[in-house]
């Protein structure tokens, strides 16, 4: 598997002389499973990954959505292959308990929001709304979702193809005292526990043994706020000794992180956890797993 990110910034998009190393548009992600192009999010990094698929003439994309906060779908409408006839689009995420994500796609084209309707697309789009759990084929590459301790309905993936794993692990408070999703918060304290572990489980069988696992280190430890449903550096770090994760790629930075705060952020986590090899992953970063 080859793994490109086009979009690492978490929130909102920057442009500032702060963030020219790193980037500043929201997470998008190409991944080349041995010819099968699959992409994780639609932050305004798709954009200039869509141009680039167009150019190749790649004709099957298969989009996997975390969940659908903006900043992870707000460039969707701006993917140029959405525009492309003869091209199929296949798109997925966590299924909702009361719309689907072809349905909230659509509204975010609605006017007065967006001048172009999502049925005014030139490609053939596929919508799937995935069970929690639901492990499926995509090409050679084996699929797995699991849902996120993150408001809404939010899930992370597992890519398993040709003997290596790539794990998405953005958006989750993963060890925090609360529970953000939606229909997570009805229940017993003990029933909450249970559910708030289940979820800590679920994480670690998305990252277990993981070549390179993408992980959600918005805040910095003495950051960190309980309501908002993001993890912090230390977190990322606990995460990959306990799954075993042989690299690590910090992800959606904040919007004020400036690139010497990353370089010293990796620099470290990198003293405390030297077995792992570990990065904060920057706009245009190419990694053969």
């Amino acid at each position: 598997m080859e793994v490109t990110f086009w979009g690492v910034r978490g929130s909102y998009p920057v442009s500032s002389p702060h963030c020219v190393r790193y980037g500043g548009n929201t997470p998008c992600i190409e991944i080349d499973a041995q010819g099968s192009c699959i992409v994780i999010d639609a932050g305004t990094g798709i954009y200039a990954l869509g141009e680039q698929l167009v150019k190749r003439g790649q004709r099957e994309i298969h989009l996997l959505i975390s969940h659908t906060h903006w900043d992870h779908i707000h460039g969707f409408p701006y993917f140029a292959p959405l525009h492309e006839r003869g091209t199929r689009v296949h798109i997925y995420s966590l299924a909702h308990a009361d719309r689907t994500i072809c349905q909230i796609l659509d509204q975010q084209q609605q006017q007065p929001f967006f001048p172009v309707q999502l049925e005014q697309a030139n490609a053939a789009l596929h919508f799937t709304d995935l069970a929690e759990g639901q492990q499926w084929q995509i090409g050679p590459a084996n699929v797995l979702c699991k849902r996120l301790n993150h408001p809404s309905y939010t899930g992370g993936f597992r890519i398993e193809c040709a003997g290596k794993v790539f794990a998405y692990v953005s958006d989750t408070d993963l060890y925090g005292p609360r529970l953000h999703g939606a229909g997570m918060g009805e229940g017993t304290d003990d029933v909450l526990e249970d559910r708030r572990l289940t979820l800590q489980r679920g994480t670690v069988e998305l990252a277990q043994d993981a070549d390179l696992m993408v992980f959600d280190s918005f805040f910095l430890p003495d950051e960190y706020k309980d309501d908002w449903g993001h993890s912090h550096t230390d977190d990322a770090l606990r995460l990959s000794e306990e799954a075993r994760v042989r690299r690590t790629a910090l992800f959606h930075h904040a919007p004020n992180r400036s690139d010497e705060q990353l370089d010293a952020l990796v620099e470290d986590c990198g003293r405390r956890a030297p077995d792992n090899t570990l990065l904060a992953a920057a706009e245009g970063d190419h990694l053969v797993l």
